[in-house]
Order: C-alpha cells, then structure tokens, then sequence
C-alpha cells in the first residue's frame, strides 16, 4: 500500500476525522472538523483538505452521509505516521492489579483474557503454545453490538472464522512471523477474507505466545497498542 506524502494539516485533519469517527461512529463533516477543533483554518480550507485526503483514498463517503470516514488507507496512514503509543493509565493499572490480586492461578488466562477485551472493548485471544490447554478467547459479544456488524451476514463468518481454533491460529502465528512484533493489519491486509471486516492487533509473547485483539476497522488502535504492549510484557514475566 503506497502512502502518499500530507503535510502538517491534512494530517490533523486526518487524525480528527480518525479520532472523531472512532468515538461515535458517525461520518464526520468539514463543518465538525472545523468548529470542534482549533485548527485555525477556514472552513473553505478543512473542505479542500478533505477532498485531497478523498481524492489519495485516506477518507471515503458513506452512502448515506454527507459526512467522511476512514478508508483502510487511512487508518494505515493513522497507525503508521501519526499515532504515538502512550502507556496505560493509572486507573487502567489498579484495575489489572485488583483482577491479579484476586485471581486463582489455575484461572490466571482467563483473568488476561477478560482484562484484553474490558480494556481494549474489543474480542482478545491468548495462544499460550506451552500448554496443553492452550487457546482462550473472550469478548466476542462485544463485537457483536458494534453497529458496523448489525446486520447478521457481516458478522456471521467473522465469529465462525475466530471461534475457530486452528485457522485464526495460523492466521495469527502467520503474522507473528512477519513482523516478530507489535503488528496490526487493517481491513483488506488481512490474509483471509472474512477478517477483511476487521482489524487484528496482534503481539508475541515468550517464544511461541500469542496474544491479539481483534474488532471492527473503527477501532481504537492507541488504546489497543497500549494495552497489547502492556500485557505482552506482562507475560514474560508470568508463569501460566
């Protein structure tokens, strides 16, 4: 995927309409990006950026609004050149400490599992390739209520592709081995075709670990990178 070059603003403008449309899920229009955010910058202007930001393939309209939002390109774009990964919160950390402080260590995955997706809202999944028992995924009924997958056909083959075991295993150690790192693939990069609905965040732990979040393409990869790099570090130093 070619990223063309944006200059300072229209990579503000980018990131509002990234930003704005992952909280609310609605298209995002010049007269919002213009009014909500001090981009000192006339509407006239935030209108041609948007149509040049249209024009590369960063930012697509829906059928049914006049608004704009992220294509795949643009969350690429987002993830790649404009997101910084910040560490969790204060708030975040105690949560995680209070669930480990009362969690049996026989459950310990679980635990994990249940903190990815309450901190992420998003299904996570831990591939813990030492252990027998070694696949835990939680957190699918949250994909369930986003609005980009309220229609039964979009959600359908997602839920029947990750829910199973060996082919999202391979899929997932497939991008562990091309990256050795913190990878997310967005939409259409996804190597099999009922994920191009989804992105899927997805970090190493250990020497055959795994662990992923994955959701609808609005998602938010800041907190998603944050609490992946969290837990993956976590692990190394945990026995499960």
């Amino acid at each position: 995927m070619i990223l063309e070059y944006l200059d300072e603003r229209k990579q503000k403008v980018l990131q509002i309409i990234v930003g704005d449309y992952v909280e609310s899920a609605e298209p995002v229009g010049s007269k919002t990006v213009t009014e909500k955010h001090n981009l000192n910058a006339s509407p006239a202007t935030i209108r041609f950026d948007m149509a040049d930001l249209e024009k590369k393939g960063y930012i697509k309209k829906p059928h049914t609004s006049a608004g704009r939002i992220p294509s795949d390109k643009g969350y690429r774009f987002f993830i790649d050149e404009i997101m910084e990964i910040e560490p969790l919160n204060r708030k975040q950390e105690e949560l995680v400490k209070e669930r480990f402080q009362k969690a049996h260590r026989d459950f310990l995955i679980e635990v994990i599992g249940n903190l990815l997706s309450d901190l992420s809202g998003n299904t996570s999944i831990i591939i813990n390739s030492d252990k027998h028992n070694n696949f835990y995924i939680t957190g699918i009924s949250r994909m369930l209520k986003q609005p980009e997958f309220n229609i039964s056909e979009n959600i359908c083959d997602v839920v029947e592709t990750i829910e199973h075991p060996s082919k999202i295993s391979n899929v997932l150690h497939e991008y562990i081995e091309e990256s050795k790192s913190l990878s997310i693939h967005v939409g259409t990069e996804n190597h099999i075709k009922p994920l191009r609905k989804c992105s899927v965040a997805t970090t190493p732990f250990k020497e055959r670990g795994i662990i992923s979040i994955i959701g609808p393409t609005r998602m938010n990869y800041k907190r998603v990178a944050s609490v992946l790099n969290y837990f993956a570090k976590l692990l190394e130093e945990i026995d499960l």
